[in-house]
């Protein structure tokens, strides 16, 4: 039996190394020329340092995200913020505290930690989604964070691709699931074209809007919400990584790390018309307040994830499909499947090893 993972994010990662582990001969088929999805980490030439696509990070309730680190050696990629202790800074007034994971101090953050995870304003989000969140920030040790030493890519993408090797290729986009019978009797590529054996089986991990035009009467969720990050090359200091979470601004949140300063807002469809200029005009005072710098604006990256996930309203919620499908041998990941969980690295990571589990079934 082969199994082909039509897509490198996290999703088809996590299911390509659940089957190496159990022996599995799998396939890694990723269009773009690098995996990671929107999880990468890569060079940029205006800031001459190394970016993430988005402000990621991990808690400790991800529990399948850090079982996953392990699998893959890459746990000491992270570092663990602990004990749990968020600063915030409202940048009106210039107040400063402290939250702490106690029921009080989780519903002083409510609105940021819900946009973070959700990517959908909390006045129009399911609210299954809200519990599948709170619900599981219930101790000191669920609610540190993670925080990638040098890069969200360097810790669940590079580990992950060294390990498949050849196994895993890129620039490849499928462009038709051949289908009959009940099942997916070949995959079409731009240069080729793979004959499935009676064995052979697929895992189509593809973002919603890639993934519907293949399989004819699949619906999925038809909004998405955006995120909008600004990276500003800033001389490093000797510190550890510095979450710091903001209120009475634009940005939400923003990481120190090494030297690089990263602004996240999220639910940020609003700002996607912006010249990059101009936000950059706008994120750079709040930085600055944040972090006590006085320098004048560095050098800056606006990068806009315009699909960055779905919308996590109740309507979308209702359109997620589960992991199988109507061919006998085709499943899908994703973090816009139905996970119970938002769109987020943890229901990504939980999607694939759940698709590798059913093509082993």
């Amino acid at each position: 039996m082969t199994v082909h993972v039509v897509g490198a994010g996290i999703a088809g990662l996590s299911a390509a190394v659940a089957l190496l582990e159990a022996g599995v001969d799998v396939r890694v088929h990723e269009a773009a020329p690098v995996p990671g999805g929107r999880c990468r980490t890569y060079h940029d030439p205006q800031l001459d340092r190394r970016i993430d696509t988005g402000t990621h990070l991990l808690l400790g309730a991800n529990r399948r995200a850090l079982a996953y680190l392990d699998r893959l050696g890459a746990r000491d990629r992270m570092i663990e913020m602990a004990p749990a202790a968020y600063p915030f800074i409202d940048l009106e007034s210039g107040r400063r505290w402290t939250v702490r994971p106690t029921p009080g101090g989780l519903i002083s953050a409510f609105r940021p930690v819900a946009l973070a995870a959700l990517n959908t304003e909390p006045g129009e989000a399911s609210w299954r989604g809200l519990a599948s969140v709170f619900g599981r920030l219930t101790t000191e040790r669920a609610c540190r964070a993670w925080i990638a030493r040098t890069g969200i890519g360097d810790a669940l993408v590079e580990p992950a691709a060294a390990r498949l090797g050849d196994r895993l290729v890129c620039g490849r986009r499928l462009a038709r699931v051949e289908i009959g019978g009940g099942r997916a009797q070949a995959l079409t590529f731009a240069a080729d074209r793979i004959d499935l054996g009676n064995d052979d089986r697929v895992i189509l991990a593809l973002p919603p809007t890639a993934a519907a035009p293949l399989l004819p009467g699949l619906a999925v969720p038809s909004e998405s919400r955006a995120i909008v990050n600004a990276h500003f090359g800033v001389v490093a200091r000797a510190l550890t990584p510095r979450l710091i979470g903001l209120t009475g601004g634009l940005a939400q949140w923003a990481l120190w790390r090494g030297d690089v300063i990263s602004a996240t807002v999220s639910a940020a469809d609003r700002l996607l018309a912006d010249p990059p200029e101009a936000l950059a005009a706008r994120f750079w005072p709040e930085m600055a307040c944040a972090f006590d710098l006085a320098e004048p604006m560095p050098p800056w990256r606006i990068v806009k994830e315009r699909r960055a996930t779905i919308a996590a309203t109740p309507a979308m919620e209702r359109l997620r499909p589960p992991a199988r499908t109507s061919l006998a041998n085709l499943v899908l990941a994703g973090d816009w499947i139905r996970t119970g969980l938002p769109g987020t690295l943890e229901g990504a990571i939980r999607s694939g090893e759940a698709a590798a589990r059913l093509t082993l079934a």
